[in-house]
């Protein structure tokens, strides 16, 4: 059974915390400053808390930093651990290197997912990118995402910051414009619910046929005069008419409208 202490327990942390604690790994322990989500994730997984980086156990198998990039490079010099032991962080565009001065094992277990407090996740169907300082260590990272049913992808550093970016284009900027599609709604008292079957049509057509063949819409068309009547609805707002009319152009650019 893989012996496992975390560190972090805040939103991408409690995912990792109920993923482990359903699969045959045992969390050892969990490191936090904020006692009461650490306190409640202990008692999904039954273990103890600390608050101490000196009170953190040194041989365990692995150590999951799961914390804010700063977070996890500071805590990094400060811990002590067996140099057979392996030291991985779940960070989008953050380095393994920051582990370099700690174990000779060392490396990245990134999902390729969002994650939402309160919202299931099926780990899965999470994809995780895989980058380690040795092949031993990498064998180690692959064994443990299989116990969670994961699909594994040996990703680099450089690929790894790309892929976190086309994340940000594709779930970040893409809800933002959901929650501004909301609001709009809201301020003009329409029941915002109208909106989903929208949402699910839409995703399901750029799942299954990508999302350059699913365009639609006035930029598409080239509809100038339904724009300019769109950006009259929103004109007393600069930046929802700002954000309108530059995905409105790369639209046009890239459809050569």
């Amino acid at each position: 059974m893989s012996d496992i202490v975390i560190l972090g327990s805040g939103n991408v942390a409690s995912h990792f915390v109920k993923a482990f604690s359903t699969c045959d790994i045992r969390i050892r322990q969990i490191y936090s400053r904020n006692s009461q989500t650490a306190a409640d994730l202990c008692k999904v997984a039954k273990c103890e808390y600390v608050s101490k980086v000196d009170d953190i156990v040194a041989d365990a198998d692995f150590y999951f930093f799961i914390m804010n990039d700063e977070a996890n490079a500071h805590i990094a010099k400060q811990i002590s651990i067996n140099s057979s032991s392996v030291a991985v962080h779940t960070a989008g565009s953050q380095s393994m290197n920051i582990f370099s001065g700690l174990t000779q094992n060392y490396g990245v277990f990134y999902p390729f997912q969002t994650f939402t407090k309160g919202v299931e996740t099926d780990f899965s169907k999470v994809p995780i990118c895989i980058e380690a300082s040795n092949p031993e260590t990498y064998l180690s990272l692959d064994r443990l995402a299989q116990k969670l049913g994961c699909k594994t992808f040996n990703i680099d550093e450089s690929k790894r910051e790309v892929l976190h970016l086309s994340g940000v284009f594709a779930s970040n900027f893409m809800n933002h414009c959901v929650n501004i599609a909301e609001d709009i709604l809201s301020d003009n008292n329409i029941d915002t619910n109208i909106i989903k079957p929208l949402l699910e049509q839409s995703s399901y057509k750029i799942i299954n046929h990508g999302a350059q063949a699913s365009q639609t819409g006035p930029a598409l068309r080239n509809d100038n005069h339904t724009i300019e009547k769109h950006l009259k609805l929103i004109e007393k707002n600069a930046q929802y008419s700002a954000i309108y009319r530059v995905l409105t152009d790369s639209i046009k650019t890239k459809f050569n409208k």
